[in-house]
Order: C-alpha cells, then sequence, then structure tokens
C-alpha cells in the first residue's frame, strides 16, 4: 500500500488528485492472524491488514435482558464478534509534524491504483 504526504493538496473536493510528487512511503499488507507489518517512513508509521473486531458484545445475553430473562450483562460474557475482522489503515503522524495550533487538518483518500 502506497501513501503520499504529507502535503497541501492544490485543491479539495471531489476533483482532488494524488500528487505523485510528494513523499512517497509503502507498507506491506498484513496477511490475518500474522505478525503486523509496520513500516516507517519520514517519522510516520504505516500499517494496513485485517485485524480482530474491536468491538465486544454479548447478543446472547442482550437478548436475554430484552425479553426480561436475565438482570444485566455477565462478566466478561460471550464475544459475539470473535473471530471477525475488520481491514485496518493506520498512519501514525507525529504530533511535532501537526503543527502548534492544536487543529488536526486532513483531507485522505482511498484510491485503487489504475
Amino acid at each position: 500500500m502506497y501513501f503520499f504526504g504529507p502535503y497541501v493538496p492544490s485543491i479539495t473536493g471531489i476533483d482532488s488528485k494524488i500528487d505523485d510528487m510528494a513523499t512517497k512511503s509503502e507498507v506491506l499488507i498484513s496477511s490475518y492472524g500474522s505478525s503486523a507489518v509496520i513500516e516507517n517512513s519520514n517519522n510516520m508509521n504505516f500499517f494496513a491488514g485485517p485485524r480482530d473486531d474491536p468491538f465486544f458484545m454479548d447478543f446472547a445475553r442482550y437478548g436475554e435482558i430484552l425479553a426480561g430473562n436475565a438482570p444485566g450483562f455477565s462478566n466478561p460474557g460471550s464475544d459475539t464478534f470473535a473471530g471477525s475482522n475488520v481491514l485496518s489503515i493506520v498512519v501514525e503522524v507525529p504530533k511535532s509534524a501537526i503543527g502548534g495550533s492544536g487543529a488536526i487538518n486532513t483531507w485522505v483518500q482511498a484510491k485503487v491504483k489504475q
């Protein structure tokens, strides 16, 4: 996966384009269940690949609670989403690269290589 930037785009909106002259970083897409492949470039870290869904919900117990057959959730309960995954794209940028205003303004696009 390729990452370009950070840079200030010449235009924003639906007609924006990738500045392929901007700083380019890349990372291999990690496979599910493997160790995370993290690349460091220009003081930023990059990751792409599937990971376990972090959302925890015990749907069976929730149904029992709604039906009035259980007083509340048990601890820890059953993770309905165990084994499910989400595709994650992570870019870690140091605070020093963001600026001193305290605001984080980003323009992020995911595009398929043509």
